[in-house]
């Protein structure tokens, strides 16, 4: 459907994030967004007219990495960086309806073709042209990350790449029908097309081996990654909405809400605020859970407290990317609770909502 609803002037009252922000942050973050975005300069040019190519690296994807996997050992996290940059390319194609994001087909065709790198296989003649350009950096930096994997962990990062594709495809399909998902029908296909189970596989990695402890954590595990996820999806899409609408594009929780039981704006930010709320809450108490019953250097126990950064990490870095926040956003160090939403930007703001309330704005 299209989603043409007016925004501009809208001033909106995010959920509270005061134990998420700021993110655990490294001391050479810099550099390692340096480090990508030169190889991605190099290795993804094809994919991208120079100018497309600049403005998409000023979103610093490299960053976003960094925030969520700060204890990851350098060349690794760098890989991992090189890798959302390119996943970055791909999500903008898969979302434009000009590109992938016209042909459902084209995109499953994507999807099967990748399948064959993570047979350890180079892509020497797929479905056609265009699809070649797109695997080489691809082969490039999962090369390289796989060099950091052990075999079980390699395993779960392609099953959840899978998962990611599956997603962006039933998007796509979505996206040119006349379909209008009520809210749990989107929050199952978001849980796949967000992507975030790959970073769960490759903080794995970061974490004790699991098949070496003698007391069975699945539990545990399987309860705070579920939480982390919804987490990450539903903020995601909190700060991607007003992008993602001057785009005319519905594939949001936040649309989703307002098309299917027509709220309004804040209505449905109160809404998912409240999911990211409860989420948050619930991981916290798995994972104080998990270290009381297992201790805290047991492998689920570690790694609880590496998807936490993960979840701090997003949040972190959804305050500072142009990629939310329009091409002219310089962030000032602060994370804002109301912000206002302008044509092309969103504007972080000093109100509060008591000011909201007294300037008739709520």
């Amino acid at each position: 459907m299209n989603f043409t609803l007016p925004l501009a002037g809208t001033h909106v009252l995010l959920p509270p994030y005061e134990h998420c922000v700021p993110a655990l942050e490294r001391p050479d973050n810099d550099q390692v967004v340096a480090d990508s975005q030169e190889w991605c300069r190099q290795g993804l040019s094809d994919l991208l007219p120079p100018e497309d190519l600049d403005t998409l690296l000023a979103e610093r994807a490299s960053l976003w990495t960094a925030l969520v996997l700060p204890t990851a050992p350098y060349e690794f996290l760098v890989a991992a960086a090189q890798y959302t940059e390119y996943l970055s390319i791909l999500d903008n194609a898969l979302v434009d309806k000009d590109r992938l994001g016209s042909d459902p087909v084209y995109a499953a065709e994507l999807k099967a073709a990748i399948d064959v790198l993570f047979d350890g296989k180079q892509v020497d003649t797929p479905a056609n042209e265009e699809l070649t350009v797109w695997f080489k950096p691809l082969h490039d930096c999962l090369s390289t990350l796989r060099g950091h994997l052990t075999a079980e962990t390699w395993d779960g990062f392609h099953g959840e790449v899978e998962r990611f594709l599956i997603g962006c495809v039933e998007e796509v399909d979505y996206r040119n029908s006349d379909t209008v998902y009520d809210f749990d029908a989107y929050l199952r296909m978001r849980r796949n097309s967000v992507g975030m189970g790959m970073y769960f596989a490759l903080g794995e990695a970061l974490a004790p081996p699991l098949e070496k402890e003698t007391v069975d954590g699945s539990a545990y595990r399987a309860r705070l990654l579920t939480y982390a996820l919804d987490h990450i999806a539903l903020s995601n899409d909190m700060f991607s909405f007003r992008a993602e609408a001057d785009a005319d594009d519905a594939v949001n929780a936040v649309a989703t809400l307002i098309l299917s039981e027509d709220l309004s704006v804040q209505a449905a930010f109160d809404r998912v605020g409240l999911e990211v709320q409860r989420n948050e809450m619930a991981f916290r108490r798995t994972l104080r859970e998990t270290v009381a019953a297992l201790g805290p250097d047991h492998a689920v126990s570690v790694y609880g407290g590496k998807v936490w950064h993960m979840m701090c990490g997003n949040v972190d870095w959804s305050f500072r990317t142009t990629r939310y926040n329009g091409e002219r956003h310089q962030w000032d160090g602060r994370y804002p609770q109301v912000v206002q939403f302008r044509e092309g930007s969103t504007l972080f703001t000093d109100k509060n909502y008591a000011s909201l309330i007294a300037e008739g704005l709520v």
